[in-house]
């Protein structure tokens, strides 16, 4: 007996319902013998209230739960099953609503962690929380700001899934929903921690994973047909989440338990081995699916009869991952709380050398992650052309292993930790992500690669048909202009360092990591309209082109002039707050960072004008040569007015007659 029939009958609830009650149990258990929602009264200070100890967690719970599920059903009608012309089908429809009633649902809890953090800060029962004090602590705070945006962004991501009608649509919902789940991570535990930066970047990953994963599994829980592709796709996301969340995990551990004693010695500790226990059985759990079920999906129930009880499983950890986020930390080796420490997340570096910036290095999570993944992704490509005969260079392979890796190298060694702390470093960092990683990577063709490697999807939209459209989307086309392409690469530059964003993008690691984000896209976009080799919504002639370098080289010396004439130290309040003995002073080194990113530029620019006239050269060489192609098929067929050069003859002759008779009526 099939699969088929019972998946056209309305599915049966109880996976998720069971998944709900397990996480509600745990939850409730892990709290109570955590001590998440212990109330110890101290004398002369106010007592938490019981209630909002109890609901703060509960309502957490029922956000995480119900952001998975909206996550795995937007991706899953984005991404999971096939599609005509655009349009979604009725299994997409299906998740569509499913994700826009989860979203609602988890707007909703939002909006109740709000005044219950507030009331939990203060010490206070809800009913003393006012609309003026619930509108400081949401402008004022970064906890009160992160859950508002979450509500925000899940409330964009609903609201889309719930009237789209087309796979476009439902990727631009799925993608504001991962994005609503990240402003909290970067204000919880982790952003508390030491080593906050490691600990935040880890937590990103095991947020992201989990939602993807979790919800994932829902989804396909919830699909009427075509489950056997619907696995088979989900199966490669799970396997890929699976790896995110358990190294993440153990990560963001090691930056809070500092012992291993901690592990069955603390209420943390056992929480997180608990979670770590889980995770080995829905690996083990995940392995069978692999091995002995998703081939038979549509021959058998054992498939989802596993999944359900695996959901359940995951409902139970996400019950663990809110009793862990309340409950207290093990206690740390004692050391001189430091204000640098305290900004930084780790203790202020002795003076600059070249062994502290090669050894010393302090891992930048997320860019080692997407470094480590887009050269792998890369590689992959390269071997799949070259095992059905293609040829692919390999100086471009080289170029994008480079690009990527002097990307970890100014983002994650010892730079990483002098970068926060000495202006001249930092801008360092910055030229390099701005210039010299782009051109690296644009040089190298990735689109052109992907484009050649991956493969057409008949009927639906693979990553090529997807990576085609984003090409010719209007967004792109409208970025791609040279002027509004050439504003964003100059304009940011002031920006960033003339405005409070500089000082924003130090105190928050959000801010860092968007600052880096937006260095890196800006000089891709730029430098791919000059010098890439990949295809471009628009064919910017050679001599524009060579001005619109020029006029980048030009105002970034003026910038850097600027910044070393300036009398104003950029983020005062920043590095005066560090305490650095020793060294230049912070305006002496703001000068010598001026002074950087004025010359820094020659290098690269000079790699880039030799690169721009060698393809101009090029260009002409292979525009000769069609127009000799041309006026040889024109002789051979006796019809010289297709030849392009009698035509640009007849052009010239025609303009002296036209100057000739202007000089006689003259």
């Amino acid at each position: 007996m099939t699969d088929a029939a019972p998946a056209r009958r309305p599915l049966p609830v109880w996976p998720l319902a069971g998944a709900l009650v397990a996480a509600v149990v745990v939850a409730a258990v892990a709290l109570r013998l955590g001590g998440g929602v212990r109330i110890v009264e101290v004398p002369g200070l106010p007592t938490a209230d019981p209630v909002v100890a109890w609901l703060l967690p509960v309502a957490k719970l029922v956000g995480d739960l119900s952001a998975a599920l909206t996550i795995g059903c937007l991706v899953a009608a984005a991404f999971f099953v096939r599609s005509a012309d655009g349009r979604i089908g009725a299994q997409a429809y299906r998740w569509l609503r499913v994700g826009a009633l989860s979203g609602a649902l988890w707007v909703a809890a939002s909006l109740v962690i709000l005044p219950a953090n507030y009331a939990d800060l203060m010490a206070w029962p809800l009913s003393n929380v006012t609309t003026e004090g619930l509108w400081s602590f949401i402008v004022d705070t970064e906890n009160g700001t992160a859950y508002a945006l979450t509500a925000f962004l899940a409330l964009l991501a609903a609201v889309i899934a719930g009237r789209t009608f087309t796979v476009t649509g439902a990727a631009v919902a799925a993608i504001l929903a991962i994005l609503a789940v990240l402003p909290p991570v970067f204000t919880g535990h982790s952003a508390a921690s030491g080593n906050h930066q490691i600990a935040v970047d880890s937590m990103v990953l095991h947020v992201v994973g989990a939602a993807l994963w979790v919800g994932g599994l829902a989804a396909l829980l919830l699909a009427r047909r075509d489950r056997a592709e619907v696995a088979a796709r989900y199966s490669r996301l799970a396997l890929a989440c699976f790896g995110a969340v358990a190294l993440s995990g153990v990560i963001n551990a090691a930056t809070r338990i500092e012992s291993l004693d901690y592990l069955a010695t603390t209420d943390y500790g056992r929480e997180v081995t608990l979670k770590a226990l889980a995770l080995i059985v829905l690996g083990a759990v995940g392995y069978w699916h692999r091995a002995h079920t998703l081939p038979k999906v549509g021959e058998t129930n054992a498939f989802r009869r596993l999944a359900a009880a695996e959901l359940v499983v995951m409902g139970a950890t996400f019950g663990l991952a809110v009793a862990l986020g309340r409950t207290p930390p093990p206690p740390t080796a004692p050391r001189d709380e430091t204000a640098a420490r305290s900004l930084l997340g780790f203790d202020l570096p002795g003076p600059v050398s070249a062994k502290a910036i090669l050894v010393d290095w302090y891992p930048e999570i997320i860019v080692c992650t997407v470094a480590l993944t887009a050269i792998t992704l890369y590689l992959l490509g390269v071997r799949r052309l070259r095992k059905r005969g293609d040829a692919w260079s390999a100086v471009r392979t080289a170029l994008w292993i480079a690009g990527w890796c002097l990307a970890i190298f100014v983002t994650s060694s010892g730079m990483g930790r002098y970068g926060m702390v000495l202006f001249s470093i930092h801008m360092v960092q910055h030229m390099t992500i701005n210039m010299l990683v782009p051109i690296l990577l644009v040089l190298s063709a990735p689109i052109t690669l992907a484009l050649r490697a991956l493969k057409p999807v008949r009927d639906g939209r693979g990553p090529r048909e997807w990576l085609t459209l984003v090409l010719h989307s209007k967004p792109v086309k409208f970025v791609s202009h040279p002027l509004i392409a050439l504003g964003i690469y100059v304009a940011s530059l002031y920006m960033m360092y003339f405005t409070g964003l500089f000082y924003w993008a130090m105190k928050s690691h959000a801010g860092h990591l968007m600052m880096l984000a937006h260095f890196l896209a800006a000089g891709s976009l730029f430098f791919w309209l000059l010098i890439g080799p990949d295809p471009a919504p628009r064919n910017i002639p050679y001599p524009a082109r060579v001005l619109m370098m020029f006029v980048a080289v030009a105002f970034h010396a003026i910038f850097g002039l600027t910044v070393m004439q300036s009398t104003d130290l950029l983020a005062a309040d920043w590095y005066n707050a560090l305490g650095r003995t020793w060294g230049d002073t912070p305006m002496a080194d703001q000068r010598a960072g001026g002074g950087i990113a004025w010359a820094f530029g020659e290098a690269p620019s000079l790699v880039v004008l030799v690169a721009l006239l060698a393809q101009w050269s090029k260009s002409e060489d292979k525009e000769a040569r069609r127009l000799d192609r041309a006026a040889k098929r024109a002789q051979e067929t006796g019809r010289p007015e297709e030849d392009p050069h009698e035509v640009y003859n007849a052009y010239l002759a025609e303009l002296a007659e036209k100057d000739r008779a202007a000089g006689l009526r003259d």
